[in-house]
């Protein structure tokens, strides 16, 4: 469902925003003790931690807050409990809405409150760990609330901001390649199909092999959605020096982290059809197969394709294939990249196969390059696109 009070607000978004001063910060991408990940905008830093239970993190201008608190004491019920008592203890009012977060009882609320007389304005997320089947009152997951909030005054400036931390959380490592959070509470998960979609795949030879696949418009609208919004906010880094380029590349991860299981059914199709024995020409054909889209930018402002849409229909500019091909290889256990370039605007794919050519160093590894629009083979590249310090190269996947 996506017609919901709150949910619909939560698609529409807030388009109003300061941009940030430039200061020399990184994105904290944290993985806990607890197992749960989260991938924080660029430049927001750690504000209070314990290294165990609690986190907040504040963006550059020390304006909005992202809390992060874990509970495994066993101290509330479920998540609606959770929700109530801490809502309770903020004395916060707005609506609330239970829903299903990667197969665990969650809840969405509207956050207002007071903090030493100013108005706060937010949104929070409440989490019920998973109960173990046995052992009365015992779990094996931590409970989690994640609250983040502006100034009333401000948040229509940090609005983007707010949704986009809260959908950086991921519960555990498998949780990293689905929707998330904010996503799947405005877009049920696993998503229900209503719809089929006829899908040319990679086939390895001229002919080409298509198969029909289930297919959802509320689906690929929730991709768009998600790309829209993480595209406001890597704007604001526009001319933020020592920010930018870590902004760019968290934008890739989070399109990466909206769209890959739900690229899950075509992946396993492409299996089918490539050999698995042989890396280097699996991935040649997943190459070959995404220089075949049609060349398309979407009108929407980032430009890109969402990948459902991409792969589905075969249209998209450069970074939309480099994005389809690295999900779709993640599923057939090649490890690949994509690589993108500011002054030459382009993206490329990079992956860790057998093969002759051209390849980029990146953490340690030495990618063969793929050219993801023009028909040439893996490995070559535009002899005026071959400085490598003018790429940079982002890991999409766990």
């Amino acid at each position: 469902m996506r017609n919901s009070r709150l949910a619909l607000a939560l698609i529409i978004g807030i388009f109003s925003f300061s941009a940030f001063a430039s200061k020399d910060l990184a994105a904290e991408q944290l993985k806990s003790n607890l197992g749960f990940f989260v991938d924080m905008p660029s430049g927001f830093q750690l504000k209070s931690s314990d290294n165990k239970a609690h986190y907040a993190f504040v963006d550059p201008e020390d304006v909005m807050e992202f809390d992060i608190a874990a509970y495994d004491d066993g101290r509330y019920v479920d998540a609606d409990d959770m929700a109530k008592k801490t809502l309770e203890k903020f004395g916060s009012s707005g609506e609330t809405t239970d829903y299903s977060y990667e197969g665990r009882k969650a809840v969405f609320a509207e956050l207002a409150f007071a903090v030493d007389g100013q108005a706060m304005k937010g949104y929070a997320l409440f989490i019920g760990g998973r109960r173990k089947a046995s052992g009365k009152g015992t779990k094996d997951e931590s409970d989690y609330a994640l609250l983040a909030y502006a100034p009333e005054g401000r948040f229509a400036d940090y609005a983007d901001f707010v949704l986009s931390c809260l959908d950086a959380f991921s519960i555990d490592q498998a949780a990293r390649r689905s929707p998330g959070p904010v996503s799947q509470f405005t877009l049920e998960w696993p998503s229900a199909h209503d719809k089929e979609k006829t899908v040319v795949l990679p086939s390895g030879s001229k002919d080409s092999i298509s198969t029909v696949l289930p297919w959802s418009d509320d689906e690929a609208q929730q991709e768009m959605d998600t790309i829209q919004r993480e595209f406001r906010v890597l704007s604001i880094y526009t001319g933020a020096d020592g920010l930018w380029q870590d902004a760019w590349a968290r934008f890739y991860r989070m399109v990466y982290r909206e769209s890959a299981a739900r690229l899950d059914r075509l992946s396993l199709e492409v299996s089918r059809l490539v050999p698995a024995d042989d890396k280097t020409e699996a991935a040649r054909r997943v190459l070959a197969w995404v220089q075949g889209f049609v060349y398309e930018k979407n009108g929407k402002g980032s430009g890109i394709e969402p990948p459902l849409v991409a792969a589905y229909e075969g249209k998209g500019d450069c970074d939309s294939r480099a994005v389809v091909a690295a999900i779709v290889l993640e599923r057939l256990g090649i490890d690949s990249i994509i690589m993108v370039s500011h002054e030459y605007e382009h993206a490329l794919l990079g992956v860790d196969v057998q093969g002759g050519g051209q390849r980029f160093d990146f953490n340690g590894k030495k990618y063969l390059v793929g050219e993801t629009t023009a028909k040439v083979g893996l490995g070559m590249i535009a002899q005026d696109q071959a400085d490598w310090s003018k790429w940079m190269g982002i890991h999409l996947g766990n």
